[in-house]
């Protein structure tokens, strides 16, 4: 047994320094492309907190319209209940008159 299991075979210069060359090339393709998607995500959280700030406002916003058309809405019933008021006010009035009148 006086060979070897694993012979080693020689690679020439030139075919070493292009498969380093072809791997250099790739790993500078990942990393323009890393790069990239990292302006790309950038953007993206710069939109998301944009977004959150327009949000925030438009749901301040909806809520001071909110109160502002309950308070329209409201108008009417006090307006109603003020008419009852009175109503009921002169009735009773109308009562203790007519209950005097009949005294007198």
């Amino acid at each position: 047994m006086a060979e070897n299991a694993n012979p080693v075979t020689s690679v020439s210069k030139d075919f070493c320094d292009e498969r380093h060359k072809a791997l250099a090339e790739y790993v500078g393709n990942d990393k323009t492309r890393l790069e990239k998607h990292d302006c790309e995500i950038k953007d993206v959280q710069e939109a998301i907190v944009r977004l959150t700030a327009l949000l925030e406002k438009h749901t301040e916003t909806d809520e001071d319209h909110e109160m502002r058309i309950r308070s329209i809405e409201a108008m009417p019933a006090k307006r109603w209940d003020s008419a009852i008021t009175q109503i009921i006010t002169l009735l009773i009035a109308a009562g203790f008159g007519a209950a005097i009148a009949n005294l007198v």
